[in-house]
């Protein structure tokens, strides 16, 4: 409901969501799922987004090609879940908000950090 959508019983009407009307744009989108940034206006003002995806996400890592053993891998992501993709989307999202100067709006209802293993031989 960031941006808002069509209104569910009304035809033709809007039901407004937090930001102004057609405001918001997402970038970075296909990238770390499980966290949404973009840019929105607020009563005109211009500001950066960072968002939690509160659905399960689908997460797909290609096979190797250098490795003809390797298989694509086909994962899920709880929502409001911190993966290390999503907190280093997270940074580098601060990073470029504050480079523009764009003041910045979180909204974070994580319900955990995943930190996620690395194997070892």
């Amino acid at each position: 409901m960031l941006a808002g959508r069509p209104h569910p019983t009304v035809k033709g009407a809007w039901q407004s969501g937090f930001f102004d009307h057609g405001s918001f744009m997402e970038i970075m989108g296909s990238w770390a799922q499980t966290v949404v940034v973009g840019r929105a206006r607020l009563g005109g003002i211009p500001l950066g987004v960072i968002a939690v995806e509160t659905r399960t996400v689908n997460l797909t890592i290609p096979a190797d090609p250098a490795n003809l053993d390797s298989e694509a891998k086909f994962l899920q992501q709880a929502g409001q879940v911190w993966f290390p993709d999503s907190a280093f989307k997270t940074a580098q999202t601060i990073c470029d908000f504050n480079r523009e100067r764009l003041p910045l709006m979180v909204f974070a209802n994580w319900r955990g950090f995943s930190g996620g293993m690395k194997g070892t031989p």
